[in-house]
Parts: structure tokens; sequence; C-alpha cells
């Protein structure tokens, strides 16, 4: 190598990247996989939340433990052994030379807290900043869950359902399986439901599940965990959420004058001074409407963005295996730092929108300025 010109050593590294390329992207997912029956299968796409174990602790018949909800108990714990482990390894933060975790966990509250202050002024940051650090973190460890080795990709073994498309199985050990797919590409068989009937008549007795009757039907796994962003019911609790927050916000800022830009009771009042205060009786009711589509903006936005992510990463595994979908991987954490972000961005800009009051200041404005010429007219 110490003899060749630069070309030269250009000329023979590009030929090793492209043979290791080719290693990688066409002989593993195509070959070797396929090879050893484990090629890539299409998963099971749906909205709701696969269910883990019906009736859950004996609650009842329609509490039921889903994946979704396994990823919230995980990320909640998470977010506070995150909280504790700081707090205890920077003795409450009292450490005058902190350490490296503390450092950066100072360095994004620290940025955190500045854009609160910036967009809701430095008397209202102290009371909100907890409610947008608190958003972001949560969204952030569990939007990035997506990317963790397991996640999405083990779970619970069990028959295809009527409609989906099921693979045969192999045994690993004990009670532990996995799909077999000797062929790239392969999408599956469609379920009938007699053929979920015959497998679940052969599977009733797990003792009784052999290698036959494991190539004989047709199974799907349901993940363990699945991102709990990818589910409605939580992007949709979450919006509800901050939906409550802001109105909180505006009522504990304006008090009972926060309901005017909804009912423009001080504009209707002062109709004969300025007519144009008349327009308010349509203003209000579309104010009405905006407020809550926050919540649908809020919740689709941050559904939409990361189902359609861990689509994305399950199309790709599908089509290419290995390799390519490393840089989707990448793209995700990207996402997913970016919608924390939005969520908790247009929360805190929602909030200080509802602690303002220049409607009503500009509506008493005009009140004082008539009722000041009234007097000097008089005089």
């Amino acid at each position: 190598m110490s003899n060749m010109t630069t070309n030269q050593r250009g000329c023979v590294y590009g030929i090793i990247l492209l043979v290791f390329a080719a290693v990688v992207c066409a002989w593993v997912p195509f070959g070797l996989l396929p090879g050893s029956g484990a090629a890539a299968a299409i998963p099971v796409i749906q909205v709701p939340g696969e269910v883990l174990i019906k009736n859950f602790l004996g609650l009842g018949p329609k509490f039921n433990l889903i994946n979704t909800m396994v990823a919230l108990i995980i990320v909640d714990v998470i977010v506070l052994l995150i909280a504790i482990g700081v707090n205890r390894a920077s003795k409450g933060f009292t450490k005058e030379v902190p350490g490296r975790g503390q450092g950066m966990l100072e360095a994004i509250a620290g940025f955190l807290y500045d854009f609160t202050k910036q967009i809701a002024g430095p008397k209202n940051a102290k009371s909100i900043f907890p409610l947008v650090a608190t958003i972001f973190l949560f969204l952030l460890v569990g939007n990035w869950m997506s990317v963790i080795p397991g996640v999405e990709s083990v779970g619970k073994f069990h028959c295809a359902e009527t409609g989906t498309s099921g693979y045969h199985a192999t045994a690993l050990s004990g009670n532990w399986y996995q799909l077999f797919n000797d062929r790239p590409l392969n999408g599956g068989t469609p379920v009938t439901a007699e053929m979920l009937h015959a497998c679940e008549t052969a599977t009733a007795n797990p003792s009784n599940i052999t290698s036959d009757v494991l190539m004989q039907n047709y199974f799907h796994i349901s993940p363990f965990v699945r991102p709990a962003a990818t589910d409605l019911n939580l992007t949709i609790g979450l919006a509800l959420i901050s939906f409550f927050f802001i109105q909180f916000y505006g009522f504990k800022e304006l008090g009972i004058n926060y309901l005017q830009k909804f009912i423009p009771v001080r504009s209707l009042g002062n109709v004969a001074n300025n007519p144009m205060g008349a327009i308010d009786l349509i203003v209000g009711p579309l104010e009405f409407i905006s407020e809550l589509s926050k919540i649908v903006s809020l919740s689709f936005r941050l559904f939409g963005n990361i189902f359609a992510g861990g689509i994305l990463i399950a199309v790709m595994l599908f089509l290419v295996g290995t390799g390519i979908p490393v840089v989707f991987y990448a793209l995700e954490l990207i996402v997913g730092l970016a919608q924390a972000g939005v969520f908790a961005v247009l929360t805190l800009v929602f909030v200080a929108q509802a602690m303002q009051g220049h409607g009503e200041e500009h509506a008493e404005h005009v009140e004082e300025v008539h009722d000041t010429g009234t007097e000097a007219h008089a005089h």
C-alpha cells in the first residue's frame, strides 16, 4: 500500500467497501438468512396496540395488557430513574463542580429553560418550564425506544389471525419460537378462519407443539414492546393533558377574563362605541373551534410521524434486511427528537398565547379613551 499512489489506494479502498456492501446488503439478507430459514418476515401493521394478556390482574374482561402500555410503563420508569439518578449523583444539584452527567443534563435543562423564558417571559418561565421539560424528556425516551434491539421484533408467539399473513415456525428452546421464512421478500400466507381454527386446535396444549405442528400451521408474533406513541390513545391522552394546562394557565393569568376570547361580553357591551367589536361574535366561536383543534393537531402529528417511522423501518428490513436500514434507524433518531421538541414547543407556545390578554387590554383601552373623551366634552 505504501508504494501505491493516492488514486490506486482509493480504488483499492473503494473495491473493499463495495465487496463489504455486497456482503451486508445482498448476500446476508438474500442468501445467508433465507438459507437458515430466518429471512425477514413482513409484520402485521395495525393501529391499536396488540393484546398481550387478557383480563390483566383480574381487573375485568375489558382491561387487557397491551404492548404499548408496557412501553409506557418502561418509559415512566426510565424517566424517573434518570431524575433520581442525576439528583443523587449531583447531591440535589448542589455540587459546585458538576460531573459529566450532571453537566450534560444542566446544559439541556438550561437550554430548555432559556427557550421557555424567551417564549413565555421571565415571569412565567419557572411555572411553565417543568411541564415543557417533562413532556420533552418523556417523548424523547419513548420515541427513541424504536431503535432498541428487540422492540417490535421479540414478542408473544401465537397463531396468525384471520385476514393476516402467517408463517411456519421452528422451535428455539423451551417455549421460545422463531418464524420460519426461507424465501426473501416472502409476504407470508394469507390466513383463513379454517386455518386459524386448525392452528388453535393443534396448539391448545403447549406440550403437544411439535416441529410438525409448527411447520403445518401459520403463526405470527405480537411484540412485547411497541413504542407508546404509535398508539393513538397515548397521543390523545398527552394532548388532553397539554390542553388542560393551556386552559389552566390561561385562567391562572387572566382569571374569568380568559373566557372573553370565546364569549366576547366586553366587546358586545362596548359595541355602541366600537361597532367593529361586533366581529367578535364570529371570532369567538372560531377561537373555540381553534382551541379544540389543538387536541387533534397535537395528537395526530405525533402519532402519524412515529407510526410512519415504525412502518418505514419494518418495510426496509423486509426489503433489504441488513445494511441500508441502519440509515433509517438514524433518521428515526432525528424524527424522534424533532417530534418530542415539536410537541413540547407547541405546548409552550399555546400556553404563552393563553396567558396573553391583548383583546381585553385593547377593549379596555378603547373604553377608557371613550370615557376620557366624554368627560372632556362635558367640561
